[in-house]
């Protein structure tokens, strides 16, 4: 089962752009803008959506209007999944800046620890918060695609259901992992490539909006185990 929701999202990203140099320039085009923009003309997450919606390999990069729409759809779904974390961000962050003004006031020893320990537990805390968040939100995204409706993204019991119908937690979790690995592998290629002028800069315009491509059929694939 791995090797086809590996190999069936290389061949899906392939077939759809190897080759298809108009619709390769578009996507590098949505997401320059996307980026430009700093999301807020999210074009790439639309197609994303797209993606996640079509059963076709690599669907058209048309219809502007509806993908701007669908990329904000994919936007909120990202910030209310974060709201959680975001809030245990700050109420540590208020338990750790107290004990530290504290701390300044009265140059206490004790206050000074204090801050640190709740800093390091808030941190700790919003970390796992964030990846709990994060291993729903994936799956949310997919099926928000497949229903076109932002409510589905949080409905759990349909996520949960389809995690154990298809590739169970267990390996769920290792496929998870393993997307990780592949973003940070990613990340490491492009801050060398960055080491050479220009080279870095072009390679990650060139080739970043198929990486998240590929992701997305990989997303899309697992989700699909369970159909």
């Amino acid at each position: 089962m791995g090797k086809d929701i590996i190999g069936k999202a290389f061949s899906s990203t392939g077939e759809g752009f190897v080759g298809e140099w108009i619709k390769w320039i578009l996507l590098i085009v949505c997401t320059f803008i996307q980026g430009i923009t700093i999301g807020l003309i999210p074009l790439f997450n639309g197609y994303i959506v797209r993606i996640f919606s079509e059963k076709d390999s690599a669907p058209e990069i048309n219809q502007w209007g509806k993908l701007f729409i669908d990329g904000w759809k994919y936007n909120i779904v990202c910030i209310l999944y974060m709201i959680p974390a975001i809030i245990i961000a700050v109420i540590f962050g208020i338990f750790a800046l107290l004990p530290a003004i504290m701390g300044f006031a009265f140059s206490g020893n004790v206050e000074e620890v204090m801050a640190i320990f709740g800093l390091l537990t808030g941190l700790m805390i919003t970390g796992v918060a964030i990846l709990l968040m994060a291993l729903f939100m994936i799956m949310g995204l997919v099926r928000l695609g497949k229903t076109n409706k932002i409510g589905e993204a949080f409905n759990f019991g349909a996520i949960i259901k389809q995690i154990k119908d298809g590739v169970g937690w267990l390996g769920y979790i290792v496929y998870f992992v393993l997307l990780w690995i592949i973003l940070v592998i990613y990340i490491v290629v492009i801050s060398l490539l960055s080491l050479i002028p220009f080279l870095g800069i072009i390679f990650g315009i060139i080739i970043t909006p198929l990486v998240w491509v590929f992701i997305a059929y990989y997303l899309k694939n697992i989700y699909e185990a369970g159909n």
